[in-house]
């Protein structure tokens, strides 16, 4: 007997090809059931049958569904989201509505204007699936993959009784950077993680057991990157992203070799999220360029990276390409349906409520450290304090996160515009409450705590 895993968001064409495929190569998880759900019919139908070509090439042994939600969770041992309220065409407004107020999203799907924003979608949406979960699937995980991660991890924590786990690969991809950095394997390298998703520093980093601090130089990292010749491969869905925005050939990691220097402690993920953290190098353009940041945009770019993928497997379903290879990724599903089905421990970095793994944070924000997985659950490893020369920066970012949580939960205009006048992104603190009303009104039809109370009641 096997797991009855649910993706929602199932019809994706860029994250179920990865989180299935992840699926059917661990063959522990033999005899399991994947359960597709999707607002998109069509794209559910045509990422069945794109599941079914893998699992049978795998000889995997799975069943395959496509399921309403409610007749999905019955039963479910985990549920995985991967959605997005409003699709692309919300994004490309949390990105360029800010703008129009000098704030410059160079990614803007969790913090500032952009986060804020895309947090009020999501939360409704999250927390109906999680009381859902609650009335047909009470001890499932819910795990997910969507952004914002922390704010809506801790939605889901607050407000229900649901276990709740946020998976991201930004750790996973900065291992991958320093491996490639170093000429080793990315398993050679380790480290201690503390922070919120998005704003996290590595500690403690270490190559085959020797601390390397004084070899993670600027000079050393700039002629690394003028000497690499090829892509630096991450193995998870950002791969895609980067090569089609180009983004591999830029310096992605300038910025956290210049602030590891200032610092003495590694920023996670690329420069993109890390300087939304931390506003002077994002809220203008020549800054911008000068620490070698992109903003990646949305549309039209996002959309044609879509409709690439969409095509990919559409010639595949049709014969036309061959089924690529199926290779394990890194991001961390597959391994935590695995632990909790057989028992065998793994461990895996994760966003979950802070019960004490990160000692000068607030006591159940949403914090991202390594967790260990076994047949009991998933369970956060002590990881000791947020070094004091950054943990003042990242309080106020969770200052943010916990006031959208409550202005998202609640409906409610005042602690959306404090959430605003918090955000160390808003420079500009007189245009809090104009920016904040285009901001709702742009998102008026996924925003029923605001616009319609009784319904959302």
């Amino acid at each position: 007997m096997g797991l009855k895993v649910v993706l929602i968001g199932g019809g994706s064409f860029s994250w179920t090809p990865t989180l299935a495929g992840d699926l059917f190569l661990r063959g522990s998880l033999r005899n399991s059931h994947l359960s597709l759900v999707d607002i998109n019919q069509e794209s559910a139908e045509k990422m069945k049958r794109y599941c079914q070509m893998m699992m049978e090439d795998l000889d995997a042994g799975w069943t395959i569904t496509i399921d309403c939600l409610e007749e999905a969770l019955k039963g479910a041992d985990v549920v995985c989201a991967s959605i997005s309220t409003g699709g692309l065409e919300a994004m490309h407004k949390d990105y360029t509505i800010p703008e129009k107020y000098g704030t410059y999203h160079t990614v803007g799907d969790t913090v500032g204007p952009g986060g804020i924003s895309r947090t009020l979608r999501n939360v409704p949406v999250f927390l109906s699936i999680a009381k859902k979960m609650e009335e047909f699937c009470p001890n499932a995980w819910f795990i997910h993959v969507t952004n914002p991660l922390s704010q809506l991890t801790r939605a889901v924590a607050k407000e229900t009784s649901i276990k709740v786990v946020g998976l991201c690969h930004n750790f996973s991809g900065t291992v991958s950077m320093l491996a490639d950095y170093f000429g080793v394997d990315h398993t050679d390298i380790d480290a201690v993680s503390v922070g919120v998703n998005h704003y996290t520093y590595m500690k403690n980093i270490t190559c085959k057991g020797n601390p390397v601090d004084q070899q993670l130089s600027l000079n050393n990292y700039i002629k690394y990157h003028q000497n690499k010749t090829g892509e630096l491969v991450t193995n998870t869905t950002d791969d895609l992203i980067n090569k089609h925005l180009g983004l591999q050939k830029n310096m992605e990691y300038y910025l956290n070799f210049f602030l590891f220097e200032k610092l003495g402690v590694f920023p996670v993920g690329s420069s993109n999220h890390v300087a939304e953290n931390l506003p002077y190098y994002c809220n203008n353009v020549e800054t911008l360029k000068k620490y070698y940041i992109r903003r990646k945009g949305v549309l039209p770019r996002r959309q044609n990276l879509l409709n690439q993928g969409k095509e990919k497997i559409e010639r595949i379903l049709n014969g036309e390409l061959p089924l690529p290879r199926i290779q394990l990724s890194n991001e961390g599903l597959s391994l935590i349906c695995e632990s909790l089905l057989t028992g065998k421990p793994s461990r895996t970095i994760v966003t979950m409520p802070n019960k004490g793994q990160i000692s000068n944070l607030p006591m159940d924000a949403a914090v991202e450290t390594w967790a260990s997985i076994t047949g009991s659950g998933i369970h956060p490893i002590f990881s000791g304090e947020v070094p004091a020369n950054v943990s003042g920066s990242m309080l106020t970012i969770v200052n943010e996160q916990e006031l959208t949580v409550e202005a998202a939960i609640k409906g409610d205009k005042e602690l959306l515009y404090q959430a605003l006048y918090v955000s160390p992104q808003v420079q500009n603190k007189d245009i809090v409450k104009e920016l904040g009303n285009e901001l709702l009104e742009a998102n008026k039809e996924y925003l029923p705590q605001f616009f319609d109370k009784e319904l959302f009641i």
